[in-house]
C-alpha cells in the first residue's frame, strides 16, 4: 500500500499546479472590452439595415428621438462619408459600450 503513496501525491500535486495554471490564465484575459482588437466591419448576411439599427439605437435612447436625431447629426459631421448603417452602427456600438 505505502508503494501508491508517492504516486498518489504525485497526481494530487499535477492537479494542484493545473488548477492553478488555468485560474492564472483567466486573469490574464482583458477586463474590458476596450483593450480587445477591433472587430472587423459587419458584411454579408449578417448586416442590419438602417431600419433595424434605427430601432436598436431608439431602443437603448429610450425612445428620446429628439435625442436620436441630434446624435446622428453630429455623428454625421463626425464621418461625412459613412452610410445611414455605418452611422447607426457606430452610434450603438458606443452607446452600448458608454452605458456598461
Amino acid at each position: 500500500m505505502e508503494s501508491w503513496m508517492p504516486f498518489i501525491l504525485l497526481g494530487i500535486g499535477l492537479l494542484a499546479i493545473w488548477l492553478y495554471m488555468l485560474s492564472g490564465s483567466r486573469s490574464s484575459r482583458p477586463a474590458r472590452p476596450e483593450q480587445r482588437p477591433p472587430t472587423p466591419a459587419r458584411s454579408g448576411p449578417a448586416r442590419l439595415k438602417a431600419g433595424q439599427w434605427e430601432g436598436r439605437v431608439l431602443n437603448q435612447m429610450r425612445g428620446d428621438r429628439a435625442r436620436f436625431e441630434r446624435t446622428l447629426a453630429a455623428k454625421r459631421v463626425k464621418h461625412p462619408r459613412a452610410s445611414r448603417e455605418e452611422l447607426l452602427e457606430i452610434i450603438y456600438d458606443e452607446y452600448v459600450r458608454d452605458n456598461r
